[in-house]
């Protein structure tokens, strides 16, 4: 039997005997893949991205076995898209002064998904470097409180460790390039959410996931990173950004600095669209925040054939000219849908009458005459369920739809938490920001038209892609953006959305579609 590797933008078919794992596979092919156990399944290093019957999710290649037809993405850094955003801002509290001519900063954000590395320059401010990778820690989960139950299990060191190793590959590269050395970088800056940051800094998160959820420390001072230390990155010593509370961590903090939210006098709500959904509503009055269990869905997880922004994802989805169209990440052949894509889809799929108010997927003959000629024609069946078919066998099943569904509603519904805690109206909201990596690549309308936030703010609704690293960069190059952070950390209020009798209430009403 026959099955695709690929290796980058490389795509090698082998053919193998029945039985045989995709490690033997991926090795018949060529391709480089770290199995130091041996492919015994104890290392858990050898993690691919496969495409098979099951849909498509990140499996051990040692316990997989091979079948017919499957595809095999091999992850390296160059095969996710991580949105690493802009080329900096002016920094309005100047920079740090040095009596070292090459000395240079690095900001870095630590998301639950992917990982960004930036390298100022910093005399000038100016980005030297920025580069991406997706975090070695989804190994053990997608989503916050899978790493929390792994750390519970024994897995803290190993998650540490592979945080901490990636980072320093990534900063020694960012120097090589830029002809510098590590003992040329004189503050390095962490921002993420606070289970990364606990995580990172080789905390046991598992208060976090229990009530009251405490945190066992909310940052906003150097720790000591032993894998830092002796690669000669500031002696170990890393400055975690302030974090708000369990949920609301130190990117959030990033993302309020960036925009200036403190100080200025337009009531902005932020949200940072990722697997814990963090949003803030606030200006120089004030600002409240909180967080909402939204899960990973917008990072392709919990979805059939959901995957990251992996080349060969669908990112977009339109009906033109009569055609369904799919356009994927690299442009490639596609081989799963990520989180952008499943809105394009489900917006279309309610723009033309093929999902109710409940989020049932109507069947092909009960289609209003009225859609489009050749739409219904992708109706149909996926293992069973109703599902609209993309391409290439990927399809949007009923089950997805219900997960987006949870995820929209708890966003929308903490927006209109904010809202009411606040005090105010949509209609005193002077602009939605949605931030994160996630949101530079979405589709507004759409976005609005499934529900993710209410649609009265679509006219004053951007997106600012990942505004935690553009934080993290102003608090690597000036000790008075670093006390700016500290102080919007600790005058931002924070509600426990799990406790909100009117979270659940806007959980309920949200969770269904507008027609």
């Amino acid at each position: 039997m026959k099955l695709a590797i690929r290796d980058a933008d490389v795509e090698t078919v082998v053919e193998v005997e029945p039985g045989t794992t995709v490690l033997k596979a991926v090795q018949l092919a060529g391709v480089p893949l770290d199995a130091p156990c041996g492919g015994h399944g104890t290392c858990k290093k050898c993690r691919v991205l496969v495409h098979g019957t099951e849909g498509v999710d990140f499996k051990l290649a040692c316990q997989t076995i091979a079948e017919e037809g499957m595809v095999v993405v091999v992850p390296s850094h160059s095969e996710m898209v991580v949105a690493q955003s802009g080329t900096g801002q002016e920094n309005p509290w100047g920079l740090d002064a040095s009596e070292n001519a090459a000395s240079c900063s690095v900001a870095i954000d630590v998301g639950t998904t992917t990982v960004v590395c930036r390298l100022h320059d910093l005399a000038t401010g100016q980005i030297i470097g920025t580069a991406g990778a997706s975090n070695p820690q989804i190994a053990f989960g997608a989503d916050v409180l899978s790493r929390i139950t792994a750390c519970a299990d024994g897995a803290l060191v190993p998650m540490e460790e592979g945080i901490s190793t990636e980072l320093v590959t990534m900063i020694r590269e960012l120097a090589s390039a830029a002809s510098i050395t590590c003992a040329d970088i004189e503050h390095v800056v962490l921002a993420g959410n606070t289970v990364m940051e606990t995580i990172a800094a080789g905390i046991d998160p598992t208060p976090l996931g229990v009530s009251p959820f405490t945190p066992p420390t909310l940052f906003g001072a150097d720790v000591n990173l032993p894998a830092f230390d002796e690669a000669g990155i500031c002696d170990g010593n890393v400055l975690f950004a302030s974090c708000i509370a369990a949920y609301v961590g130190g990117d959030i903090t990033a993302d309020m600095l960036a925009l200036d939210m403190h100080r200025n006098p337009e009531l902005a709500l932020m949200i940072d669209l990722g697997t814990n959904g963090e949003m803030a509503l606030g200006n120089n009055q004030g600002i409240v925040s909180c967080a909402t269990a939204a899960g990973p869905v917008f990072e392709g997880a919990c979805i059939k054939y959901g995957m990251p922004a992996y080349e060969g994802a669908i990112s977009q989805v339109a009906f033109k000219d009569g055609q369904l169209v799919c356009t994927t990440v690299g442009n490639e052949h596609p081989i799963g849908i990520c989180g952008t894509g499943i809105i394009d889809a489900i917006a279309l799929m309610l723009d033309h009458g093929l999902i109710d108010e409940s989020g049932a997927i109507v069947d092909a003959d009960e289609v209003d005459e009225s859609v489009s000629q050749g739409l219904e024609a992708h109706l149909g069946l996926d293992d069973g369920q109703p599902a609209l078919v993309l391409q290439d066998g990927i399809s949007i099943t009923q089950k997805d739809v219900r997960q987006l569904q949870l995820a929209k509603a708890a966003i929308c519904a903490g927006v209109r938490t904010l809202i009411d805690m606040r005090g105010c109206s949509l209609a005193d909201i002077d602009k939605l920001v949605i931030a994160g990596g996630f949101g530079s690549y979405l589709n507004l309308r759409n976005a609005a038209r499934v529900g993710l936030f209410p649609s009265e703010l679509l006219g004053c609704a951007q997106s600012k892609g990942n505004l935690a690293i553009e934080g993290a960069s102003l608090m690597s190059l000036s000790q008075a953006a670093r006390d700016e952070a500290r102080t919007i950390a600790e005058t931002c209020d924070y509600v426990e959305l799990s406790t909100s009798t009117a979270f659940n209430g806007f959980y309920v009403d949200e969770m269904g579609f507008e027609e």
